[in-house]
């Protein structure tokens, strides 16, 4: 099974400043229509550590429908302090390639001081192609 990715405005390394949230997203290629795996990963600076946090599905392509809005942070596949991951699967109805686009919302603390960030996050759906 090959996998395709295209990350989101990635910062240089020496941008990982506070304030910055790096997501990714990856989804899975598949030969026949049918259910396909996508995983999200948002990941904060060093020193920062994610208190919580989910991923909102905003547009998928006509062939591809998400099975789930809104993944929630008990849906995280990962939680590490600097990093947290979520997989979830779209049903492909026929073959086709096209754009899914989501929002990686996380929740990020240095010290005690805590504030809500987001980014968009997309990622190429290849079915049969």
């Amino acid at each position: 099974m090959l996998s395709c990715a295209l990350f989101s405005s990635v910062p240089p390394a020496d941008a990982q400043t506070r304030g910055t949230l790096r997501p990714g997203m990856t989804c899975e290629r598949i030969d026949t229509p049918g259910r396909l795996r996508c995983e999200v990963e948002a990941r904060v600076a060093s020193g920062e550590s994610i208190s919580t946090g989910d991923v909102i599905i905003v547009r998928t392509p006509g062939f591809v429908m998400a099975l789930r809005g809104r993944i929630g942070p008990h849906d995280a596949t990962a939680r590490e302090p600097e990093v947290w991951r979520w997989a979830f699967a779209l049903a492909a109805r026929e073959k086709g390639s096209g754009e899914i686009e989501a929002r990686a919302r996380v929740v990020v603390c240095r010290s005690s001081t805590c504030e809500p960030r987001e980014a968009p996050v997309v990622a190429r759906v290849v079915v049969g192609e």
